[in-house]
């Protein structure tokens, strides 16, 4: 008996082995089993789906729909994916959209926040995107000839600049130049037929991982100790810091051999078919959330970090269908639900319609006003301000609070806080420069001076051309912050360093004048008119050979004769002062007329035939050293 006892003992045992055996190294997530199915009425208990497809079937019969049954629990997908950094959302989101453990840390080169489970959510939850923008993300990626042509491609990539024409340039090995016959979208195309996947999915990843202007190290050819070496699609380019992001991926890049784009972009596109497509992570919304079982387990194998993705990628797509006329061809969707979801779709944390962003100089009227730290009575106060103190506002709250707008402001010593709309008057703007200047790299334009409590309007690419009409101001985070205005008008704040004054003339020839800066000289003048005959006289006819040139002087070059005309110089004596200033004075108010050259002189902005206030404005700051008078093209 002891033997039969222990024989059963031994039994128990290696059967509870085997158990945690299997709980131990199977898949440790519990799902029903994963199907795709047509439309049936089983899809009615999964709440609000059959309305939304019914309804873009209305609107597009042809096109298909296909149910992915995932078989995974709601919550616990949102649980795994809010893993820390398994998704990342742009760091200018706040608030409810990050995650609260993780707050304001940066990842992935410092432009990238842990999203919140809500934020998670919203971009999940597939009913928020079965409408005729988003639903392109559960487009099927197989490549559809019938559809899916060079046009499209091309739709995609018509602002991308660096992907237009008909022949690509680029660096071989060895450092030389060559050139490849065919055009970006041609490359696509085949690729996309070549691995049977979409050249729309193709195009459009493109765009998202290398941007419109294709500024990155992993595409140049020319980035240290890689010359020679293409990664277009960012295979395995990941880090915390740029340089690792770059490194690693050319890494992958020499490894594989990529030493053209033709050959990176081929690449890539089998890459994708063999490490997602054929794994049945066959839409944009399935290579972003891994909730697919192909052997592998759930959640890790996803293509890219940032939480919206797949959505974006899905309106590129979108978009040229509809300007190809194509949107009501015979497309096919795949639609994935999961067990347990909410009766509604999740919406969007925090509060992402309340307030506009404004850059905009204000004036406070009343006394003691409450500078307040968030938008409500019951915030802290930060400080109190009075009538005509000067305020920037840079967000306008469209909601009110304890019968209050609220309105954020920056504070002269950079602080943030929120104001009552009523003790607030809009300005004009207060500036104290006006220098054209151009950006030297790609860098955020914000509502506000400063990292924290602003918000990013755009992202501007470098060469980007604007005017800097106030710097010096604010010394914030680390940075100098400059107010430029973009050319279509919007106002806004940029870190000093990744903008640059243009180079502006000291002197430009019109008809018989010669129109200068105020610092402009005989030297200035031989040395721009280098093996010519100059001769310069005064207002006497005294010849001059070096220093100031006032308005007035007669210059000769090889025999031609030219007026000078020296900015601000309204008196003809070389210098620019307060008599100069009095002269402009007596101009305006009528008492004492400037002529001829002298008048020329006065009208400091250009495409003007008098003086005006602003020329009065400009030379008033050019005295008082804050804005240079400078020669406009």
């Amino acid at each position: 008996m002891k033997k039969v006892a222990r024989f059963i003992n031994i039994i128990i045992l290696l059967t509870l082995l085997s158990y945690m055996f299997i709980n131990v190294f199977s898949n440790q997530y519990s799902y029903a089993a994963q199907t795709r199915e047509d439309m049936s009425d089983k899809l009615n208990k999964y709440p609000g789906y059959a309305e939304l497809i019914n309804t873009l079937k209305v609107d597009h019969p042809n096109w298909n729909f296909t149910i992915f049954y995932t078989g995974l629990d709601w919550n616990e997908v949102i649980r795994e994916e809010s893993a820390h950094q398994r998704n990342l959302i742009y760091y200018t989101y706040t608030g409810a959209w990050i995650c609260p453990s993780c707050g304001d840390t940066r990842y992935s080169g410092g432009s990238w926040k842990c999203p919140s489970a809500a934020a998670i959510s919203y971009y999940m939850d597939p009913r928020n995107s079965l409408n005729e923008n988003y639903v392109f993300q559960f487009e099927s990626l197989s490549f559809n000839k019938k559809i899916q042509n060079i046009e499209g491609v091309k739709q995609i990539l018509k602002d991308v600049k660096y992907m237009q024409g008909d022949t690509i340039t680029y660096t071989k090995t060895d450092g030389t130049k060559a050139v490849i016959n065919k055009s970006y979208a041609q490359i696509i195309m085949e690729a996309a037929e070549e691995a049977n996947i979409s050249p729309y999915h193709l195009a459009s990843r493109l765009r998202q991982e290398q941007g419109v202007n294709g500024n990155s190290g992993l595409i140049s050819g020319t980035y240290g100790g890689y010359v020679g070496y293409y990664n277009y699609f960012n295979i395995k380019a990941n880090g915390s810091t740029e340089a690792d992001v770059i490194r690693k991926g050319l890494e992958y890049a020499k490894e594989k051999g990529l030493t053209s784009p033709e050959e990176s972009i081929k690449h890539g596109a089998k890459f994708i078919v063999d490490g997602y497509l054929t794994s049945k992570q066959d839409t944009l919304y399935l290579q972003k959330f891994d909730v697919v079982e192909n052997g592998t387990g759930f959640y890790n194998h996803q293509y890219m970090q940032n939480v919206s993705a797949s959505k974006s990628e899905g309106v590129e797509v979108r978009d040229s269908y509809k300007d190809l006329g194509l949107l009501n061809s015979s497309i096919d969707f795949i639609i994935p639900v999961y067990e347990n979801m909410p009766a509604t779709p999740c919406q969007e944390p925090g509060n992402a319609n309340t307030v506009k962003l404004v850059t905009q100089d204000v004036k406070v009227k009343g006394t003691e006003v409450r500078v307040r730290a968030g938008q409500s009575t019951s915030s802290a106060i930060i400080t109190e301000v009075n009538t005509s103190d000067v305020l920037l506002k840079i967000e306008t709250s469209l909601q009110p609070c304890d019968g209050y707008y609220w309105d954020k402001v920056v504070l002269p010593d950079g602080r943030k806080g929120y104001v009552a709309r009523q003790y607030l008057v809009d300005i004009p703007d207060i500036t104290n420069c006006n220098d054209k200047i151009v950006t030297t790299t790609e860098v955020n334009f914000r509502n506000g001076p400063g990292l924290d409590g602003t918000t990013v309007y755009k992202m501007l690419s470098a060469n980007v051309n604007a005017t800097r009409i106030e710097q010096g101001k604010y010394n914030l985070d680390g940075h100098i912050w400059d107010r430029i205005v973009l050319e279509d008008g919007t106002k806004g704040y940029v870190a000093r360093e990744y903008i640059k004054v243009q180079e502006t003339p000291e002197f430009k020839v019109e008809d018989t004048d010669i129109i200068a800066t105020p610092s402009f000289s005989v030297e200035n003048l031989k040395k721009a008119n280098e093996g010519k005959t100059i001769v310069v006289k005064d207002s006497k006819g005294a010849v001059v050979e070096k220093g100031g040139l006032g308005t007035g002087y007669k210059v000769s070059i090889d025999e031609k004769e030219y007026t000078m005309v020296k900015l601000g110089d309204l008196n003809g004596d070389i210098e620019v002062d307060v008599i100069d200033l009095a002269l402009m004075k007596r101009h305006l108010t009528g008492t004492s007329k400037l002529k001829n050259e002298y008048l020329e002189a006065g009208i400091l902005k250009s495409d003007k035939k008098d003086i005006d206030v602003v020329d009065l404005a400009l030379l008033k700051r050019h005295l008082t050293n804050t804005q240079q008078i400078r020669i406009e093209q």
